[in-house]
């Protein structure tokens, strides 16, 4: 449906869209800005009207209006579209789970329908809360915990009373009815006329005598409601049955009030109970959200993902709080990528071994050689509370004392190394041993060197062990456990790559040395048609060649695009060799850049999915008609083996790359010229820094990649 994203695009002008939440100043033909993405005080954000794009060159975020709503707003590709395409006025014909047109405009009415009464009954909860005498004690108790009056409001909190069906009534007099009450999670049906419930036989209150906390998604819309009982009501916290709009397991508290600062201050703390967060947020620490009982999932950390990479886990230092703890560790590293890292290796450090691995005799075989390092994405750190005492007792208690730990958190090797160890006597042989069976294993995660070195010393001190014995041990855990990195030398022979998604695709990948790699054979047919018709063999691919017009290049990328993805969706084990070179932010299309999120995605999860689940499966349906045309390109060329494969996926990843770093470059010259005219000193120097950068990184890209042009 790539004609409905161009009909959005044409619509909605990209300064509009991002002049809503950046302030923006003229910079010739461009706008310039404070980064909404990170804290800075000279602009270096920039957006550019004529390509309809936007990037920062202080973090080096860019895209079109697509991903720029996608990280404002902390949405999927989905949300985004169906955001822009309202705004835009642009009908979306999408189809899922077989449902026709009007079928599919029930369920977003239904939706619809089902916030209206979320909303309404918002308004009589805190209308309660704040005016009706039945709240008298729902009032004291909220002081109790030294909630203000203004967080009240600023968080809607509200108040059932001791009623059957008090908000029943008021919801029926505004017109709904009662199995829109009962869908919405706002009612049940009477036990006597469960059977009888179409003949609207009676419904009461799903809450009552409860404090009601509104639960907002990233939006900012209401979707359900959590009560805390008053007294000795059970359970103590009730939450919304799930609905069409709610799923505790996918929602976190006060998420839409603490998505700016999360982005700003590159960090999150999640707390357990409504009330911390409130009073988190109430003193100053807005980068606070909440679970909906507590469960870290998986689905969570999908989410905060968007915003940052640093999670602090502060719940309840307790025996369920640790328990707690240790799931949202566990779901925080399964939840969050694995970065892929290219190291160029320098010839000092293999120049000694051969082909064979072995030393002397033969000539060193170099050329081209990096290695993949796999690291997860995120920093996971637990925040330290003194025994017995809750987020929101320490804050109020000692704010100064809190805002240290949130400042401070406790590593997770450190967390592991206190928890673990707890019970074990350090003195005696066994529990040394038991602590270095605990422990090697975390370090053995630590992928780098000199971290891994302090830990093994840091056990070393606490079970008196010497060091090298402990080392001998961890080369043990270490070859017990799975590969966590990956080579690739470009100037060897390889294996075929895989071509389902839960097979591995490591090890030594590239073109035979000596072999005419540069033949414009190998290429794509597509490519050699429009080359002979341009009178240029092999050019069109060519992108270190001087570029002959904007409209062309991007044209050409845009087909390298769909051919990269066409060979990711035929053999998905391609993705370990190319993900190295690109990320989804070299895509200039906004389909082709959501379906390699897609399937990068899908590849680095902890336990893909086999080879018989469709890939369309994942696919938003507006996108299927890109999947169907990045195969075709690829169905149109001659057939490959593995190592031809490999070579053509690492080639084609290459020239995306290069070509975004062209479009960056021309960017900051145009950019560089703009700041040298006026004089503006800050912004060329930092203009003049990432210019540097760019070129630093096509140098190595260079060294390890032979492009053929």
């Amino acid at each position: 449906m790539t004609s409905t994203i161009e009909a959005i695009k044409a619509k909605i002008d990209i300064g509009d869209e991002v002049g809503l939440v950046v302030g923006l100043q003229k910079a010739g033909k461009a706008l310039k800005g404070l980064c909404p993405f990170h804290n800075e005080r000279t602009p270096s954000f920039y957006v550019f009207p004529e390509s309809q794009t936007w990037r920062c060159f202080g973090c080096n975020e860019g895209g079109d209006i697509f991903t720029f709503v996608q990280k404002q707003q902390g949405l999927e590709f989905r949300e985004a579209l169906e955001y822009l395409a309202q705004k835009a006025n642009v009908e979306l014909e999408e189809h899922t789970s077989g449902r026709s047109a009007e079928e599919e405009r029930e369920a977003s009415a239904a939706k619809e329908r089902l916030r209206k009464l979320n909303e309404d009954a918002l308004l009589w909860f805190h209308q309660m809360l704040l005016r009706s005498k039945e709240a008298t004690e729902a009032r004291t108790y909220v002081q109790s915990r030294g909630i203000s009056s203004d967080s009240v409001i600023a968080f809607g909190l509200g108040y059932a009373p001791d009623q059957w069906d008090s908000l029943t009534r008021f919801l029926l007099s505004q017109g709904y009815s009662e199995r829109e009450l009962v869908e919405g999670g706002l009612a049940r049906f009477r036990e006597s006329s469960f059977l009888e419930a179409r003949a609207s036989q009676g419904i009461y209150d799903y809450f009552r005598q409860r404090i009601i906390f509104p639960i907002r998604d990233v939006r900012g819309r209401v979707i359900g409601f959590g009560g805390r009982a008053l007294g000795d009501g059970k359970p103590k916290y009730l939450n919304s049955p799930q609905t069409l709009l709610f799923e505790k397991n996918s929602v976190l508290y006060a998420m839409d009030m603490a998505k700016d600062t999360i982005k700003q201050a590159k960090q999150v703390i999640i707390v357990e109970g409504y009330v911390d967060a409130v009073i988190a947020h109430q003193y100053g620490t807005k980068q606070t959200v909440a679970c909906i009982g507590s469960a870290i999932t998986e689905k969570h950390i999908q989410l905060l993902k968007k915003f940052t990479r640093q999670v602090t886990l502060a719940l309840d230092p307790d025996a369920a709080g640790n328990a707690a703890t240790e799931q949202g560790i566990q779901e925080a590293i399964k939840g969050f990528d694995r970065t892929i890292v290219p190291v160029p290796l320098s010839a000092g450090r293999e120049a000694g071994k051969t082909r064979s691995g072995q030393q002397g005799g033969q000539k060193p075989h170099i050329q081209g050689m990096i290695r993949l390092e796999e690291q997860v994405d995120a920093e996971i750190n637990v925040l330290q509370l003194p025994p017995g005492e809750d987020p929101d007792e320490v804050i109020r208690r000692d704010f100064t004392a809190w805002l240290y730990a949130v400042t401070h958190p406790l590593a997770l090797v450190d967390y592991y190394f206190a928890t673990k160890t707890l019970e074990l006597n350090l003195q005696e042989p066994v529990g040394k041993t038991e602590a270095a069976k605990r422990l090697l294993p975390v370090i053995a995660t630590i992928s780098n060197r000199v971290k891994r070195e302090a830990y093994l010393q840091k056990l070393s001190m606490m079970i008196g062990i010497d060091v090298p014995s402990l080392y001998e041990e961890l080369k043990l855990v270490l070859r017990g456990q799975p590969a966590t990195g990956i080579r690739a030398q470009f100037s060897e022979p390889a294996g075929r790559a895989t071509s389902t998604f839960g097979e591995g695709a490591a090890g030594r990948v590239s073109s035979r040395r000596g072999q005419k790699s540069e033949q414009t054979e190998d290429e794509p047919d597509w490519v050699k048609r429009e080359a002979q018709e341009s009178g240029s063999a092999g050019s069109t691919g060519g992108l270190t060649s001087p570029v002959r017009g904007l409209d062309r290049r991007v044209r050409d990328g845009l087909k390298w695009e769909d051919y990269l993805i066409g060979l990711l969706l035929q053999n998905p084990g391609l993705n370990a060799h190319v993900c190295g070179i690109i990320n989804d932010g070299d895509f200039a299309g906004t389909d082709t850049r959501e379906l390699y999120r897609i399937l990068n995605s899908i590849e680095q999860r902890a336990s893909p999915p086999s080879s018989q689940q469709p890939f369309e499966q994942f696919v938003p349906s507006a996108l299927l008609a890109t999947v169907a045309r990045a195969l075709k390109c690829v169905e149109s060329s001659v057939p490959k083996d593995g190592v031809g494969l490999v070579k053509e996926a690492i080639q084609c990843a290459t020239r995306l790359k290069l070509a975004q770093l062209s479009q960056s470059n021309t960017e900051l010259d145009y950019l560089i010229r703009e700041a040298t005219a006026i004089g503006d000193a800050d912004a060329l120097m930092q203009l003049l820094q990432r210019k540097q950068q760019n070129s630093m990184l096509l140098r190595t890209i260079h060294s390890g990649v032979r492009l053929q042009v």
